[in-house]
């Protein structure tokens, strides 16, 4: 507990170090070819849809996708 406690303590002095002027680090995005994204797209397709988890994944990981293009946008 001793060290839950001092490592949330440590991370919230860490954090409040940053400047308000600090601008966004925007990760890198990984580029599929067309070849990759069909063969993805067809996996996808192959699996039962019975899916529940997946069905939630994808789309949190197309809306990621999408802001990190924005991101990198703006920088």
């Amino acid at each position: 507990m001793r060290t839950l406690l001092a490592l949330t303590l440590l991370a919230m002095s860490t954090s409040s170090c940053a400047t308000a002027n600090s601008e966004p680090v925007c990760p890198q995005i990984i580029e599929y070819s067309k070849v990759e994204q069909t063969r993805a797209a067809d996996e996808l397709l192959a699996l039962p849809p019975d899916g529940i988890v997946r069905a939630k994944f994808m789309p949190d990981y197309g809306r990621m996708r999408a802001e990190v293009r924005a991101c990198r946008k703006d920088a």
